[in-house]
């Protein structure tokens, strides 16, 4: 049977290409900014723990918990609508968040900030499903998008440091203000397409994922953080809400096989291309999703380094992950999509084994470089992973696919974030044990212990023999403490690895022309008068499997 062949994407595409990266951009240089900006908000706001912990968390699990609901919404009222909706709210609450007066009011910005960012990885991904029909097109358009989330990662760490250099915490936020705006100027240059999605959002199936997300998270953050800090009384209750969360999951996922219209089609597990690539991501992300904010805090306590000397730094491996993700198009090429991830998977362990083996007795320029070999090999796995979870689903499904994958991905660095930082600083504090702590008063007693930037601020009061006893000790846990960071991420992925290699040895992307991609997706109007250009869509992706 003879197919239409894809047609091949318009400058109007390529130029809308480049309007689709900036709010990845922007939402990644938020990421990586705050981390820079939180002991200067610690100093001001003067936040306790738990809201520390939710200034920098509550986003996230805002983002994850609602982005399968703004997947289905963007097929609902027009994923540019949605997109620029969201860029609208996250501009705005920047700017409030700039000049938070109080933790809460920050915190509740945050929140915000986080429920805007749902709405742009399914909205962008969906738009690129439709601009781009050709296979090979769309792989390239994937690279540039997934690779312009690194280029923030990667952009965040100088421009934090310098920012924080010369003016307050709040600059970083009012960073996101003008890109904002540019994005709503250039509105009309995105492809203007929806589906004819029937039905209502499912409230129910929201709630339920909502609730199951935030529930589970937080059960088990809070766990980690109150065995970290040694916070007295019981930890189990925390084990409720952890229960919560997995019968609400239940739930959610016994409701989505029932329901004609699905928020999360669970069909979709049924392509091994789809369901594997998206395990790979949740797990690659838990394994290492935590380790820049561990890396970061070693080179500014242990190494002695300035912020703006680590912000340059960290630019080697950010920018390594770009290069890694741009050439994933060409890797295809010539090998299948298991061998670029599986095999990426396998030497990104390996860097991060001799890393936990080197940390202590090298330099930073050692680090750097096994830190840019990990964030090289990792960058085709995120771009193949993506690709391969959208053209799984058929054209209408795409953005509610896009949007599983953010939430894999969120969920692995949600759940990173919390675990190897609580375990980091359970294994930092037995590591100081009672290293000079047992002299010192109590309240700095309980500072020093509880992360090797308190134990920094404690030696400065101290006199120079103590200080230089209490640092050395403070700084010899702390590595340890990386170690095991590093060491935990690299027993993690060389098993995905293997998987990733047999479970999606027949699968490939590049098959474009032995399928049939042709045939426009029946039922596609263009939204709000804006151009159709781009918008004929294949209703069979090209073959995620053989």
């Amino acid at each position: 049977m003879t197919s239409q062949a894809p047609q091949r994407a318009t400058w109007r595409a390529w130029l809308a290409l480049a309007v689709m990266t900036l709010p990845l951009v922007m939402a990644a240089t938020d990421m990586t900014v705050l981390f820079m900006a939180l002991p200067a908000i610690a100093a001001d706001l003067a936040p306790g723990s738990t809201q520390m912990l939710w200034i920098l968390h509550v986003g996230e699990f805002l983002a994850v918990s609602l982005v399968l609901t703004m997947g289905w919404l963007g097929s609902k009222i027009g994923r540019r609508r949605l997109l620029m909706t969201g860029v609208a709210v996250y501009g705005t609450a920047s700017l409030v968040a700039a000049f938070a007066p109080t933790p809460e009011v920050l915190i509740a910005m945050r929140a915000l900030m986080g429920m805007a960012a749902a709405t742009m990885t399914p909205s962008i991904l969906g738009m690129l499903r439709v601009a781009f029909t050709d296979a090979r097109q769309f792989s390239v358009a994937v690279a540039v998008v997934m690779s312009s989330f690194s280029a923030g990662m990667a952009l965040g760490p100088p421009l934090g440091g310098i920012v924080l250099e010369h003016f307050s915490w709040g600059a970083v936020f009012l960073i996101n203000v003008p890109v904002a705006v540019l994005l709503l100027v250039s509105a009309p240059l995105l492809p203007g397409h929806r589906e004819r999605v029937e039905g209502s959002v499912d409230l129910l199936s929201v709630l339920l994922s909502m609730g199951a997300i935030i529930s589970v998270i937080f059960g088990l953050q809070e766990i980690a953080d109150r065995s970290a800090s040694g916070a007295e009384g019981p930890v189990w209750p925390y084990l409720i809400p952890v229960a919560v969360g997995l019968v609400l999951g239940t739930l959610f996922v016994r409701r989505q096989l029932r329901l004609p219209e699905p928020l999360m089609d669970m069909r979709l597990f049924a392509v091994p291309a789809f369901a594997v690539s998206l395990g790979a991501m949740l797990l690659m992300l838990l394994a290492y999703g935590g380790a820049d904010m561990l890396l970061v805090q070693y080179f500014q306590s242990s190494l002695g380094l300035s912020p703006a000397e680590t912000g340059l730094l960290m630019v080697v491996p950010a920018l390594a992950s770009i290069v890694g993700g741009m050439a994933s198009p060409l890797l295809i090429r010539w090998m299948r999509p298991s061998a670029a991830m599986g095999g990426g998977l396998l030497v990104a362990s390996a860097a991060g084994g001799a890393f936990a083996l080197l940390a202590g007795q090298v330099g930073a320029p050692v680090l750097i470089g096994l830190a840019t070999v990990m964030a090289t090999a990792l960058g085709p796995l995120f771009t193949l992973a993506i690709n391969l979870i959208v053209v799984s689903a058929p054209v209408r499904k795409a953005g509610s696919a896009a949007a599983m994958g953010d939430v894999a991905g969120g969920f692995g660095a949600a759940l990173s974030m919390a675990f190897l930082g609580s375990m980091a600083a359970i294994v930092y504090r037995r590591g100081l044990g009672g290293a000079g702590l047992d002299d010192l008063p109590g309240p700095l007693r309980e500072e020093a212990g509880e992360s090797v930037g308190g134990a920094m601020g404690v030696a400065e009061q101290l006199p120079a023999e103590e200080a230089g006893q209490l640092l050395d000790a403070a700084f010899g846990a702390f590595t340890t403490a990386v170690q095991f960071g590093y060491g935990f991420g690299a027993l993690v992925l060389a098993p995905v690895g293997v998987a990733v290699l047999w479970l999606l040895r027949h699968t490939r992307l590049d098959a474009t022309e032995e399928t049939g991609a042709g045939g426009a997706e029946t039922g596609a109007e263009d939204d709000e008068g804006g151009s159709g250009e781009g918008a004929v869509a294949r209703e069979k992706a090209p073959a995620a499997t053989d």
